[in-house]
């Protein structure tokens, strides 16, 4: 790769960083020895089908009843099987052009290969409503001369007869799903090579003139390598998309991006995220879900739409990657979005944003990791003057921008002015221009177009180049989008053309004069909103109001994208050139400076927010209802007037005055001009209303009032009448077995199949585990993971007959293997045997149970402690038994696991907060604290995996203030925090009866087993006799108990042994830091991690120290990020200077052979 070749035209950029990422993403580091090949995507299948057989490739799900999914081998023989049949029965061959119409699922991703290894092109797009137009479908026919559509049964079935079917005239339409549609044995591969064409992607707002950009398998294999690049994914990565895949954006990022990585991705319908868009973030949660994204758009809607109560349980902590694209970036969402989600564990340096489009496959710009996101303010005057002068952040005149990006490795963008197409100074914006492997090979059969836009050259002739169409700058080796050249509506990610809109206008009304209409977007309220200015004839007795409804109408039935505005002006006011072409910016400034010479306007934003009946007022509506509304199919006996009511009172919700007047034959799309989010959020409202769920396919076709009835008579669960006048009357939800007086009751919606598991095999998760050790065998690194110790472990440990030294161990004080430790542990078996054989609370108390209880309790500085088996058990055990239901947990973010599962088991709420943040915590309470009856806030002492701790002082105040309990988790800070290792309370001098539980473990600095909860007597108390985890459990072993209590006794006697201890935590920590090594937060504590910032080579550095003497553990995705992997040293007092000067330097010399450490990154 020629390195420096890729800098041209990234003004500003920074050659360094450029470096490091380059090295960053190597092939062989990442994929190991199983490295795909790169030639076309038929291959890259078949070489994971090889190596990856039993790993799930895609998986679909609804995330709440349904989940299917293909493994790479299963896939890979689907793919063979269908491409036999279409090359044999249907004889399609190399070149032919496929229209896919398929549905979501994992359907359209056999049939997209398919056309692939029969040498077909695909051309992805979505089946059209049979109750709706297909325009656009047809216009993609005609210009791809497409012969065969591939669908499902389904689909094919309804597309078949309908009266609409003359726009698919001449299209062998075939469902796929059939198992009569394989035949493996005539599968024959063709010769595909880079050039063979693979897609013809169409832009997503063409209609009336289509554009299909021609993407060989070359440019598709090329995006997929700059995204791996802007992405720096882990080995591990698991994706989710949720995006259409006849879009860009879910084609190549959720579909071709994840084949190439080998790696599995979860799958899920537009409709079931836009229905409700915390099923998103809880299939996230879910699959431990690591890059995943959509446009600007969608992070906004989960900033509005979804409520406190849905965001319990919730955890995007594993999320690496959320990119954010396709659309502007508004600074607002990203800072909404990591304010709402933090405290459930997402990190704003996820945000990933990127820059696209269609003509260049997919990805331009996105990355680094660090930092991200990148944002700048700028002069907002100059940059309307088209220069780039920063401002800070709190200027007056100061607009802030999202930067989309680094230029990715073989690209070349350029700033260039349009007119001259000379390039300009860093200081200038310009248009866009691109060079990259990913680039298109040009728009089908439009040779005009394509040398206009893929062909373009500068003035010193360099070249050739795509124009975007887009303004920009680079700045600081970010690009920065700042306007558009060409008029493109782009709303929710999804373009349109205004040409095709302004006919559809000049068509809908008779008074509006021919090619005087502008059609634009208009920011307002957030978000884009399409605009429409017409000229209108003056004529006598027109009804202006029905004039703007027809176009309304019109643009809705024929774009799917209903107008938020629509203006009515004089004739001749339009803006327009002196050649008669619309100015559409100037009608934009004239709408918003109110210059335009108005005869009629309606404007969704000046619409009295929420206008409509209050619930109360809908039920004499009823009888109105059914009688005055029938529709051509749907008459008032076919639907419940309750239920009727109740959709009318749902609808004006949304619809506020649009909705003045609703009848059965009420179209919600048509006639009021509802977009797909409104009418998705009356079906959530009705579904919660009702209960149950619509099946997606029929939320697709209803939109009439009367549709809508029926489909809740049949679909959703019996009770539509109790459920509606309750609603409607503002009583609470009755039950749905409940009927109203006169009401038959109606059939149970159908329900899905669930596909037995009765062997583990079967479970998805063993899969995964299977899979993550395939990968690490094939990385020829030997596993690290239960390796056999035959020795105490202290300094030094025996393995394989091999002495090491050991930094995997936490007996922190060398206490383990003590003399009189185990001599009290051997008196102690002599004495009581190896088990007490029962509950204490029965039979199973000793002596010295309750010696170890009043020394630890002493030891503290509190009342009284209980013992219990095992550390995770005690966590679980008392966090699951002191709250419950109606009560809060708020636990730092980098808990413990057993801190996570005990809270989950409490059946509490659980909100995580930002680590070490008591701040954050602090205003949590205040927004919520008189919500709950108790609060658990749970912190802890030393954080095993990072080395820092927590400031317990700070968290006791917060506790006072909102009258909280606070829990302090002491594994790793009992023995090695304060001057005589009492913990906490002694490390920061503080009263330890403050902290309501304190919670520790005996298998560190106590050299035993078990754990213990420490507090006032009657908390010991009340757990003594009414905690399941205690109760229900064996005592703990007479062994464990005494050697427990000999450990203390023996650091009472010894208190030398915790201050070696924090001198050789501190001397290893400063040699890492000397040598340039990432520790991280580490500070005070015997946890010290070096971060490699890669799982790989965390774990070949291991493997490398092993063969040096030391053993020290990797920490590997998914136990932590990707980025935060690491090797973690467990400092014990009995290390010598010798053994940690050795440690380091052999850490820090490896590092560097690796590229990773000091003197690489120089």
């Amino acid at each position: 790769m020629d390195r420096e070749g890729t800098l041209a035209g990234c003004q500003g950029r920074s050659t360094k960083r450029f470096h490091a990422l380059v090295w960053f993403v190597d092939f062989k580091q990442f994929f190991g020895s199983v490295v795909p090949p790169t030639d076309h995507y038929v291959a890259i299948l078949r070489h994971w089908a090889e190596h990856r057989s039993d790993s799930v490739a895609f998986r679909f799900t609804d995330v709440e009843t349904h989940d299917t999914s293909l493994t790479y081998d299963e896939l890979w023989r689907e793919v063979r099987a269908l491409a036999g049949y279409l090359q044999g029965k249907c004889r399609i061959r190399p070149g032919d052009r496929v229209l896919l119409l398929y549905p979501p699922g994992l359907d359209f991703i056999v049939g997209f290969f398919a056309c692939h290894a029969a040498g077909a092109i695909a051309v992805p797009a979505f089946p059209p409503r049979s109750n709706r137009k297909a325009s656009r479908i047809r216009s993609i026919v005609v210009d791809a001369d497409a012969k065969w559509a591939l669908t499902t049964c389904g689909i094919a079935e309804r597309l078949t007869g309908q009266t609409w079917h003359e726009d698919l005239v001449g299209v062998q339409i075939l469902g796929t799903d059939s198992p009569g549609c394989r035949d493996l044995d005539r599968y024959r591969e063709p010769a595909i090579d880079g050039n063979t064409l693979g897609v013809l992607q169409y832009t997503s707002g063409s209609t009336g003139s289509p554009k299909g950009v021609m993407l060989t398998q070359r440019n598709l294999v090329a995006n997929a390598e700059l995204i791996w690049h802007a992405f720096e994914p882990q080995p591990q990565t698991i994706g989710l998309s949720w995006l259409p895949t006849y879009h860009d954006m879910g084609l190549v990022g959720g579909i071709l991006m994840p084949l190439f990585l080998g790696c599995t991705n979860v799958l899920m319908s537009p409709m079931t995220f836009l229905q409700r868009p915390v099923r998103w973030l809880r299939a996230i949660t879910e699959y431990g879900v690591t890059v995943t994204g959509g446009p600007n758009f969608s992070y906004q809607l989960c900033v509005d739409k979804i409520g406190e109560r849905e965001m319990e349980g919730l955890d995007l902590s594993t999320l690496e990657i959320a990119f954010n694209g396709a659309e502007p970036i508004r600074p607002n969402t990203l800072e909404a979005f990591r304010r709402k989600f933090e405290p459930y564990g997402f990190r704003s340096s996820a945000s990933l944003p990127c820059y696209g489009m269609a003509e260049t496959t997919l990805i331009v710009t996105g990355g680094p990791s660090d930092p991200r996101p990148v944002m700048r303010s700028f002069d907002r005057f100059e940059l309307d003057k088209k220069h780039v002068v920063p401002r800070a952040e709190d200027d007056p005149a100061a607009r802030k921008l999202v930067g989309c990006g680094a230029v990715l490795p073989n690209e070349t963008v350029l700033i260039v002015d349009p007119d001259t197409r000379q390039v300009l100074a860093d200081d200038q914006i310009g248009e866009i221009w691109v060079d990259s492997p990913s680039v298109g090979a040009g728009y089908y059969q439009r040779k005009e177009a394509t040398e206009r836009t893929f062909r373009a050259m500068t003035e010193d002739g360099r070249g050739p180049f795509l124009r975007t169409g887009d303004l920009g700058f680079l700045y600081e080796g970010q690009l920065y989008v700042s306007g558009r050249l060409k008029d493109m509506i782009i709303v929710r990610g999804v373009n349109r053309y205004p040409q095709d809109i302004e006919e559809t206008v000049e068509r809908a009304s008779s008074i509006v004069q021919a090619g005087a209409v502008g059609a634009f977007a208009m920011e307002n309220d957030g978000r884009e909103q399409l605009t429409i200015v017409a000229e209108a004839a003056r004529i006598r007795d027109v009804d202006w109001d029905a004039q703007i409804q027809a176009i309304r109408r019109a643009v809705t039935d024929e774009h799917d994208l209903p107008p938020d505005a629509v203006y009515l002006v004089r004739n001749s006011s339009v803006p327009k050139t002196s050649s008669g072409k619309i100015q559409r910016h100037a009608c934009l400034h004239a709408v918003r400076d109110n210059e335009l010479k108005l005869i009629a306007k309606w404007v969704r934003w000046e619409e009295v927010a929420g206008i409509g009946v209050a619930a109360s007022e809908a039920m004499p509506m009823m009888q109105a209802a059914a009688a005055g509304g029938r529709g051509e199919s749907i008459s008032d006996a076919d639907v419940n007037p309750l239920v009727v009511a109740a959709i009318q009172y749902q609808v004006r919700s949304v619809a506020g005055e649009r909705a003045k007047s609703l009848k059965l034959d009420t179209n919600i799309v048509l006639d009021l001009g509802l977009d797909s989010l409104e009418r998705l959020e009356i079906a959530r409202n009705l579904e919660r209303t009702f209960g149950g769920r619509f099946p997606e396919q029929v939320l697709d076709e209803i939109e009439t009032i009367g549709q809508t009835a029926l489909a809740v008579q049949r679909y959703l669960p019996p009770g539509a009448d109790a459920r509606a006048e309750a609603m409607l009357s503002g009583t609470p939800d009755v039950p749905t077995e409940t009927l109203s007086a006169g009401a038959e009751p109606r059939p149970a919606p159908q329900e899905v199949a669930v596909e037995p598991e009765d062997r583990v095999e079967q479970f998805a998760e063993y899969r995964r585990l299977k899979a993550t050790m395939e990968q690490m065998r094939m990385t020829g690194v030997p596993n690290p993971y239960f390796t056999v110790h035959d020795s105490i472990v202290a300094d030094t440990t025996v393995v394989n007959g091999q002495k090491l030294i050991s930094f995997a161990s936490y007996n922190y004080l060398g206490l383990s293997g003590h003399p009189d430790v185990s001599q009290a542990a051997a008196d102690s078996v002599k004495r009581y045997g190896t088990s007490v054989s029962a509950s204490r609370l029965v039979s199973g108390e000793k002596p010295i149970h309750g010696q170890l209880e009043r020394k630890i309790a002493e030891f503290i500085g509190v009342d009284n402690s209980i013992l219990m088996v095992g550390g995770h058990a005690t966590n679980e055990t008392t966090i699951g038994h002191l709250v419950g239901e109606g009560d809060l947990i708020l636990h730092d973010a980098l808990s413990h696991n057993s801190i996570v599962q005990g809270a989950l088991l409490s059946g509490a709420r659980r909100r995580p907060f930002p680590h070490n943040d008591y701040e954050a915590l602090d205003r949590t309470l205040a927004e919520v604290r008189s919500k709950y009856r108790r609060v658990l806030i749970i912190v802890e002492g030393v954080y095993s995996m990072d080395g820092d701790f927590s400031n317990v002082p700070e968290f006791i105040a917060v506790k006072k203030r909102h009258q909280a309990m606070l829990m302090v988790d002491e594994a790793h800070s009992f023995g090695t925090m304060g001057p005589h290792g009492r913990g906490m309370a002694e490390h920061f001098d503080i009263d330890a009866r403050d902290v309501d539980i304190w919670m520790g473990t005996l298998s560190k600095s106590a050299a035993s087993c078990g754990g213990y909860i420490a507090g006032s007597n009657a908390l010991v108390e009340l757990l003594r006799y009414t905690a399941p985890g205690f109760v229900f459990s064996v005592g703990m072993p007479p062994a464990q108990v005494a050697a427990a209590l000999a450990a203390i006794e023996t650091l009472e006697k010894e208190p030398d042994r915790v201050e070696r201890l924090r001198e050789r935590s501190e001397l290893f920590l400063t040699l890492c830091k000397e040598a340039g090594l990432d520790t991280g937060a580490s500070g005070g504590t015997p946890v010290v991690p070096v971060i490699t910032g890669n799982s790989m080579v965390a774990l070949r550095l291991s493997n490398r120290l092993k063969a040096d003497g030391i053993n020290v553990q990797p920490i590997l995705y998914p136990a932590v990020d990707e980025s935060a992997a690491r090797l973690r040293f467990f400092l014990t007092s009995e290390h010598s200077e010798e053994q940690i000067r050795f440690a380091v330097s052999r850490t820090s010399h490896h590092l560097v052979e690796l590229g990773f450490g000091a003197a690489a990154s120089a």
